[in-house]
């Protein structure tokens, strides 16, 4: 068949340590307090869950569908193939109409796709946080230091100056 396989996943996925991964992402989940953490969590964990699922449907459809077509072709059941063959042009047309999924569908691919990529959104929302921590403790160099005696360590000669505003 001219026609490549257009269905992306992976092939290869590991279910037992990705049911590990979603079980420790959820215990993670559950004992984080702050609300963009959890909404972070929240979309790996759902991320993960779809991805599972994606690839275990592709994973047998991938399997199946060439012993059926086999079966058919074998019984000669040339309705039968016919059958299928209006169903998988009808799904793939389908898919091609539907270029402009509703934002829920959008955001729950995206999600998905996103765990498939091994793309962490609680990994992202950490590291910008760790990131706009260091640029803005690099920038009170040389300020006093709350609850410390003294000012923190500084290459000026100046002295600290305070200002009321």
């Amino acid at each position: 068949m001219g026609r490549e396989n257009s269905i992306d996943y992976d092939r290869l996925l590991d279910t037992p340590s990705t049911v590990q991964q979603i079980e420790a992402l959820q215990v993670k989940l559950d004992t984080t307090e702050d609300e963009d953490e959890q909404r972070a969590l929240e979309e790996d964990v759902t991320g993960k869950i779809l991805w599972l699922c994606w690839c275990g449907i592709c994973a047998e459809v991938d399997e199946l569908l060439p012993k059926v077509v086999d079966y058919l072709r074998k019984e000669e059941n040339r309705k039968g193939l016919r059958i299928m063959w209006r169903a998988m042009e009808t799904t793939i047309h389908a898919h091609e109409l539907s270029t402009d999924p509703g934002d829920d569908q959008a955001h729950l691919r995206r999600i998905m796709h996103d765990a498939g990529a091994h793309i962490s959104k609680h990994e992202l929302l950490l590291a910008a946080r760790a990131a706009e921590q260091a640029k803005w403790s690099g920038a009170n160099i040389g300020t006093l230091a709350v609850d410390n005696e003294g000012a923190a360590p500084s290459t000026s000669s100046q002295t600290p100056q305070v200002s009321v505003v």
